[in-house]
């Protein structure tokens, strides 16, 4: 036995001693917790993770891409067992209940899982399995995509282990779309919302071309008093922040700036995010948390949301928020506008900035403000969760071509 098989079968041995000590519960018979004796197979590149595990691969409409999965056993069984790889929607059911995302199935006719696994008696492990991934459809660019398998049994004494023989696959997939790009406020509109939220998550992405103007609002909502997200602080330029470059969140007679540092980069893809639990608001920039506050109901209006404007309120349309005349002279791009009616954490809003499923539960309204979402006739943008809540603008715009979900800065038109 050379050198490189006599460290490969230490690395796997320590893998297994590693496995069946930290979490032996795991390992019992058919992979149910409480029975600790026997051999049981796993993935090498499961050990060590407190959930179940994944890995991020990207796929294009050009390029495929193909991965690899280790089969190993805790010990040496004392005849030949098989497995194989399957797809399974309850680990995805599972992993998406313990990491809050939303990740929907990949489809099974993109992907290749090889065919059965032999395990040698006498051996920790067949070695790596090469799962293909097929070049995908435009029409599954852009979206929440995973793939679930699970290590099963075919044949043989060895069960299989409970967790660390489940992964995920997150894919990652651009998807390409012209964005409407204004020159100054873009006041997009959703009239009539009228929905009250105990708890609320607000969101989007934007692109800005400069701070040098505070008061200019990127959400807006209610009369009688505004809750809006606003460029506000600091009045000149710091060491650590441009002048107005931090998105402050203003309700009625409270407001919250986000910490020094997290201020809004100009000429490049930002997301920015709000969220409110029922006691505080708390901001996000760019997937960070960027600070938080106690607050009472009041400040946000208990939760009513009468209409829903995002960036820039375009004039005052009957309320005393800032007017378009604050924008003058900025270009702007507003994407992945969404509401939800929840307090979405802090890990469900780093891992779904740049797009989410349409259906995922507490989600109210959401819109790309994209050429292959507006209805040209009836001048408005889709909501995509379907619930009914079009997005309109009487601003005019250009369409910017060709932007990609991955994209960090779009020049402009």
């Amino acid at each position: 036995m050379n050198m490189k098989n006599i460290f490969e079968m230490l690395l796997l041995a320590s893998a297994a001693l590693c496995a069946f000590g930290c979490d032996n519960a795991e390992y019992g018979e058919g992979g149910k917790e409480g029975d600790k004796l026997g051999v049981h197979a796993f993935f090498a590149e499961s050990i060590n993770n407190s959930g179940i595990a994944s890995s991020t691969i990207k796929l294009t409409v050009n390029e495929g891409a193909k991965v690899v999965l280790t089969p190993s056993l805790t010990g040496k069984a004392d005849s030949d067992c098989s497995f194989k790889l399957e797809i399974d929607e309850t680990v995805l059911d599972a992993y998406n209940a313990a990491e809050g995302t939303g990740y929907q199935i990949f489809d099974e006719n993109f992907v290749d899982l090889g065919g059965e696994i032999t395990i040698k008696a006498g051996e920790y492990s067949a070695g790596a399995i090469v799962i293909s991934f097929d070049k995908i459809p435009a029409s599954l660019s852009g979206l929440p995509i995973a793939l679930p398998v699970r290590l099963q049994k075919i044949g043989g004494d060895v069960e299989t282990t409970a967790k660390t023989s489940c992964y995920v696959f997150i894919i990652t997939s651009p998807m390409v779309n012209d964005i409407a790009q204004f020159n100054g406020a873009a006041g997009l509109w959703v009239n009539d919302f009228e929905q009250t939220f105990s708890a609320f998550t607000i969101e989007m992405r934007i692109q800005v071309a400069n701070t040098y103007n505070r008061n200019r609002d990127i959400f807006c909502t209610v009369n009688d008093g505004e809750l809006m997200f606003r460029f506000e602080d600091p009045q000149s330029s710091t060491s650590t922040d441009p002048a107005h470059s931090l998105v402050q969140f203003q309700g009625v007679g409270d407001y919250l700036n986000p910490s020094s540092g997290c201020h809004i980069n100009v000429n490049k893809w930002q997301h920015y995010a709000v969220t409110y639990d029922g006691n505080k608001i708390a901001i996000y920039v760019n997937g960070v948390f960027a600070g938080d506050k106690a607050i009472t109901s009041k400040v946000v209006k208990d939760g009513y949301f009468k209409y829903l404007t995002y960036g820039g309120i375009g004039g005052s349309n009957g309320t005393w928020a800032p007017g378009d005349s604050w924008w003058i002279g900025c270009n702007i791009m507003v994407t992945e506008c969404r509401i939800w009616s929840v307090a979405r954490t802090a890990d469900q809003i780093a891992k779904n900035m740049r797009s989410v499923v349409p259906d995922t539960k507490g989600l109210e309204g959401y819109w790309r403000v994209s050429k292959s979402t507006y209805d040209e006739e009836k001048k408005e943008f889709a909501d995509l969760t379907g619930k009914g809540h079009p997005m309109t603008t009487s601003k005019s715009f250009v369409w910017n071509e060709n932007i990609s979900t991955e994209d960090e800065a779009t020049p402009w038109k």
